[in-house]
């Protein structure tokens, strides 16, 4: 069979949020290959994957050491979001442009003027739109969990429920892609049926890829009605961080970062926590008395994410990206772009002359499009 005829056979295990953007950079960055065959292989697909539950916040959360390359992956991802809201895609796809508040410290008297020469900029100020710190008289607005320090920026929150959803469906259209729904114990399952394998398993791949460094950090929110809450807050009181995180449908309460625990059931005491704690913040939470409880385990790992290329014993190609831990939304659509670009010294892509027709055309519009959906209804207002 001639090098241009030949099939190229990628899967992908994992249809959380880093599984499926990658497989829409890989379909772009095809787009002309034919030949190319993609399956995606995962033991949940949405609504039941871990991103299902998070509150997609676009901020790096979770990661303790922030590099040049994560603060890239991020700040690619936010440019992403950020013309996907302004698109037809917003509504559909769940994406919110929204202020974030971020406070530290409580309990403290409010010093007389805050002096920001002093004050040290979080790594992804650089990234976002309107950053700029909380003056005297905003920090007083927050006198009753009194902090010492704030700052303000615009980021995203994307209802990744609705998000993977349209990404599924996308994909789901495409003729080069198979879905398929099924646990992988070993990569050996695949030595025969993939010329490369493209793993993004997530909290999986502690036993998948043999990685002793990853761990789960058991994260518990509640999904409340709280319509009025039109910002983002993320702040410290005496019993810990907490936050408050506007999506489409729905306000996210949160929470917890429990490093080493499985527990995958409600416990009733994060509960009664995370209402005390977000009710210091914004009082008017006390009047909430239902709320949907949901538990997921964010995929940890103590190196940060691992992204590279590894060739097995067995001869098996597989290219790794796990190991985001709290930041899956936020780096997903950078991290799927340096997937592929390794993808591509595997498998030959797209020439050149191929894509010049495509420079006019937005990045998000290349990645993925809406696609038909028999169930939409469209957004109506009344006068």
């Amino acid at each position: 069979m001639s090098h241009l005829n030949k099939i190229h056979r990628v899967t992908i295990i994992g249809a959380g949020i880093i599984g499926l953007t990658t497989a829409c950079t890989l379909l772009k960055e095809y787009s002309t290959n034919d030949n190319l065959q993609l399956t995606i292989i995962s033991e949940t697909f949405t609504p039941d994957t871990t991103a299902d539950i998070s509150a997609g916040l676009w901020e790096i959360y979770g990661i303790e050491n922030i590099d040049e390359q994560t603060l890239r992956r991020a700040g690619y991802t936010y440019d992403i979001f950020l013309s996907e809201y302004f698109s037809t895609k917003a509504a559909r796809a769940g994406i919110m442009k929204i202020s974030a508040y971020i406070l530290h410290g409580y309990n403290n008297q409010n010093s007389d003027e805050i002096d920001h020469t002093t004050l040290v900029k979080p790594a992804q100020a650089e990234l976002v739109r309107h950053f700029r710190w909380l003056d005297k008289h905003e920090i007083n607005i927050f006198d009753h969990l009194k902090p010492t320090s704030g700052f303000v920026m615009s980021t995203i929150t994307v209802e990744v429920k609705k998000y993977l959803l349209e990404l599924q469906r996308f994909l789901s259209q495409n003729n080069r892609v198979k879905i398929i729904k099924k646990k992988i114990h070993s990569f050996n399952e695949l030595k025969n049926t993939a010329d490369v394998i493209i793993n993004c398993s997530g909290i999986a791949s502690k036993y998948l890829a043999d990685d002793e460094t990853v761990r789960p950090a058991r994260g518990q929110i509640i999904r409340v009605h709280a319509p009025w809450i039109k910002s983002v807050y993320v702040f410290d009181t005496d019993d810990g961080m907490g936050y408050i995180i506007p999506q489409a449908d729905s306000v996210v309460l949160g929470g917890t970062f429990q490093l080493n625990d499985w527990n995958t059931n409600i416990d009733e005491n994060d509960t009664q926590k995370i209402l005390r704690t977000c009710i210091k913040c914004l009082p008017a939470l006390e009047d909430i008395h239902k709320g949907k409880v949901q538990v997921g385990l964010r995929p940890y790992r103590d190196n940060g994410v691992r992204l590279e290329h590894e060739k097995t014993n067995d001869g098996i190609d597989i290219v790794h990206c796990y190991g985001h831990s709290g930041s899956g939304v936020t780096l997903s659509w950078g991290c799927a772009k340096d997937v592929v670009e390794i993808v591509k010294t595997l498998i030959p892509a797209n020439s050149k002359q191929e894509n010049h027709g495509k420079n006019n055309i937005s990045e998000h519009k290349l990645l993925w499009r809406l696609v038909p959906n028999p169930e939409h209804i469209l957004l109506t207002s009344k006068i």
